[in-house]
């Protein structure tokens, strides 16, 4: 049973005070006179507010630690306190998708993410307030609470399973109390983690492998992509990093991938783990040491040198200055070498492999120009749903081919590359043309399609010739396009379509190119596909009228009307006149109406 509130905190005073710090002065006012809880935790604190006049214990003890946590003088346990609060915080988010429904959540929930941005020294951006999403983040959040437990925690130990071992490796596969535990950890509940690895190694570890073998780095990094994201394409962290391999917007262009409000190229498998590979490359010349190379990969090269300052021994390794690491960093190293063990050798740990096999990431690449083609088009055109494109597509942030200069490569069902081309080409011609103009819509506005395009409104201005921000509907502006590179390295001619095939031993072969009449660049026609040309007439005409069809969005947690709208290309107030809406509320669970 739990004890009863102490009588301290029953007071007016107390519940003021408590009040202050956690809502700030201005909901004083909301404060009304309810019944004390009869079974609460002995460190709850009493908040009121418009949801509730006493917190749930579960929301109740994130305010506790998160006040111990600021109080705390001590930065270990203050990284304590802070993992275990997000821990906790994931866990209650996982267990009631409508928690963030109610404003104490929704507080606690800001509060702890900008203060573990705050902590790890990750800078703010516009998307670090998007929600999380992965399972990864609450298991590293439990299990480096738990190794700020360990004893001795560099005692040298024989591993759990002497005889698993990851064979050939360049990384070393250091065993110590710290590395054991974390073994332990992923080995004992692998359901929440490990065996979900391993359905999705399946289908993209064949394409992992080869491109960490053509940017020439070990093997076994593979491993990192599993504790950074749980291979999970669309994961996003506390801390806003995002895809795959976790990449802050800054450190991702720097290595070639693009972020704009069409594309977000972190969340594409393929780039991101190439440019992880160079990024990790870099790190490594820098260090000359896999482990210091790691600890960089999570904390930055200014943190990892800043601890080797710190360091008396002459040539010291990650674990001579691993004191001296950030406290995720003390438990990265180890994390990653507890997962290769574990992947490389399941059964030896008892965890069985998957009951259902699946087909390594294999699809055809086209190019095409879209002019903000509609995904639900595209899928059309290549018979198959909007949700496969998008599956296939993880970059792409709307649902619509992004504006670009040049022809932008779609990921589409492996061998649908025939029937997609002849049904294109049935597409009206201004339908295939770059999108280098706007037609201005009712209820636009000048910063609106600035955000749009990825651009400013002073370069909407100057392109245009414009004096202020006055437009009309029926204007067209000429707009900014970007370039956009395919994801394959390839010294072939990009702008051919090709088959990627990965697990086999040359995974990318070029298709010949399917000449049609209705083509810009037509020069011959030559024989049709054996399906009919009514047939593929037909799907080209379903594909263009699908565009005016409405279709349903479902909203999420962690959604606003601002960010559908520019999923979808549309505007707020389309939105609520579509849907009868008059404010900007919405709730999970809802459904949208959307006339694309």
């Amino acid at each position: 049973m739990w004890p009863t509130l102490p009588p301290a905190l029953t007071t007016r005073a107390c519940a003021g005070f408590a009040l202050l710090l956690l809502t700030g002065c201005g909901a004083l006012s909301s404060l009304v006179r309810s019944p004390e809880p009869k079974r609460v935790p002995k460190d709850t604190i009493l908040v009121a507010s418009k949801d509730t006049v006493a917190l749930p214990p579960k929301v109740a003890r994130l305010y506790v630690l998160e006040s111990k946590f600021l109080s705390s003088k001590d930065s270990t346990r203050r990284a304590q306190l802070l993992n275990q609060a997000m821990a906790e915080l994931s866990i209650l988010l996982r267990t009631q998708p409508n928690a963030l429904e109610r404003e104490a959540v929704r507080t606690i929930y800001g509060d702890l993410t900008t203060e573990y941005r705050r902590f790890h020294g990750y800078a703010s951006d516009p998307d670090s307030m998007h929600m999380a999403r992965g399972q990864i983040f609450s298991v590293r959040a439990r299990l480096f609470a738990s190794l700020e437990q360990v004893e001795n925690p560099l005692l040298k130990e024989r591993p759990p399973r002497p005889e698993a071992k990851v064979e050939n490796a360049e990384i070393p596969m250091t065993s110590n109390r710290l590395v054991n535990k974390s073994t332990t950890y992923l080995r004992d509940d692998p359901s929440k983690h490990v065996k979900q690895w391993l359905e999705r190694v399946q289908v993209y570890g064949p394409m992992i492998e080869h491109i960490l073998a053509e940017e020439g780095v070990p093997q076994e990094l593979k491993y990192l992509a599993m504790i950074e994201s749980g291979l999970n394409p669309d994961a996003r962290s506390w801390a806003g990093a995002v895809g795959m391999w976790q990449f802050m917007p800054s450190t991702g262009r720097r290595y070639g991938l693009t972020v704009n409000p069409w594309v977000d190229e972190r969340r594409d498998p393929e780039k991101a783990t190439r440019a992880a590979a160079r990024h990790l490359k870099d790190l490594h010349a820098t260090f000359d040491d896999w482990h210091l190379a790691l600890a960089a990969y999570n904390c930055g090269t200014a943190c990892v040198r800043q601890a080797l300052r710190r360091s008396e021994t002459r040539t010291p390794s990650y674990w001579d200055v691993h004191e001296y690491l950030p406290s995720e960093t003390q438990g990265y190293v180890p994390m990653f070498i507890a997962a290769a063990r574990i992947m490389e050798n399941p059964e030896a740990f008892g965890i069985e492999p998957p009951e259902e096999s699946a087909s390594p990431l294999a699809y055809d690449y086209v190019p095409v120009h879209g002019s903000r083609l509609s995904l639900r088009t595209v899928a059309r055109l290549a018979d198959t749903t909007r949700s496969t494109i998008e599956s296939l597509n993880p970059e792409l942030r709307r649902s619509r081919v992004p504006p670009s200069k040049e022809r932008y490569y779609l990921r589409i069902p492996l061998g649908s590359y025939p029937r997609f081309a002849w049904n294109y080409a049935q597409l009206p011609d201004e339908k295939k043309q770059p999108a280098t103009t706007y037609a201005v819509r009712r209820g636009d506005t000048l910063s609106e399609i600035a955000v749009q395009f990825g651009t400013s409104t002073e370069a909407l201005r100057r392109l245009n010739g414009l004096q202020g921000s006055l437009i009309r509907p029926g204007d067209r502006l000429v707009v900014p396009a970007q370039e956009y590179s395919g994801a394959l390295s390839l010294s072939s001619n990009e702008r051919e379509p090709m088959r990627v095939q990965y697990g086999m031993a040359a995974p990318v072969r070029t298709l010949e190119p399917i000449e049609t009449a209705r083509a810009p660049s037509d020069t011959t026609a030559p024989e049709k596909p054996t399906s009919s040309t009514s047939t593929t007439t037909v799907a080209a005409k379903e594909a263009e009228s699908a565009s005016t069809s409405p279709t349903t969005y479902r909203v999420t947690r962690g959604d606003t009307l601002g960010e559908i709208a520019q999923r979808f290309d549309v505007t707020v107030r389309e939105l609520q006149a579509w849907n009868g809406l008059n404010g900007t509320r919405i709730h999970p669970g809802q459904r949208l109406r959307i006339v694309d």
